[in-house]
């Protein structure tokens, strides 16, 4: 260590360099100003996402069977799903799934859209088929950029006696 006098005492240079650099180094860190925006959000218009509203509030997948039977006794499978098509296309997929064939086999689905405070039908159709364990039903709607979406679907099966029912509800999707 390099020591040097100055009026009369003793002082330890490095120490002084190390601070000096040190702090030559960080100025510029604390003088930059962040070029991003705000953590915090607008609530109306997302313009990192390119969304017209904020996004929907956070709920779990939802499927659920219902019967008139103690417990359902044909559906084991009920889905929809939504997906992205080319440019504002949303492809809506659903399946429904029985044991055995059924009297009636039916979906009735819907594309919902999120205003920001609430969800609207956008679109909706159904399929039904009959004597028949299996049923697909597939269509292809434009919507409209900047919106949240989700499928809800309601499915059915009857055998002419008893008649079970499932509703599933995709996660939203943003176009």
């Amino acid at each position: 260590m390099k020591k040097i006098r100055r009026w009369g005492e003793e002082i330890c240079r490095t120490p002084i360099l190390k601070v000096t650099l040190v702090l030559t180094l960080a100025a510029p860190a604390l003088l930059i100003l962040p070029a991003e925006q705000s953590a915090v959000a607008s609530p109306i218009i997302n313009v990192t996402s390119g969304a017209r509203t904020a996004p929907p509030p956070l709920e779990p997948q939802e499927y659920s069977i219902q019967s008139r039977a103690a417990t359902p006794v044909h559906i084991y499978h009920a889905i929809g799903s939504l997906t992205r098509g080319e440019g504002l296309h949303a492809i809506v997929n659903t399946a429904t799934m029985t044991y055995k064939d059924m009297k009636t086999l039916s979906v009735n689905y819907r594309l919902e859209r999120w205003t920001g405070t609430a969800w609207v039908t956008f679109k909706g159709s159904s399929s039904t088929q009959t004597r028949t364990n299996v049923l697909r039903s597939n269509v292809d709607w434009e919507v409209t950029a900047g919106y949240y979406y989700r499928v809800v679907s309601v499915h059915t099966a009857n055998d002419g006696t008893t008649s079970d029912q499932s509703m599933h509800i995709t996660p939203s999707v943003l176009f």
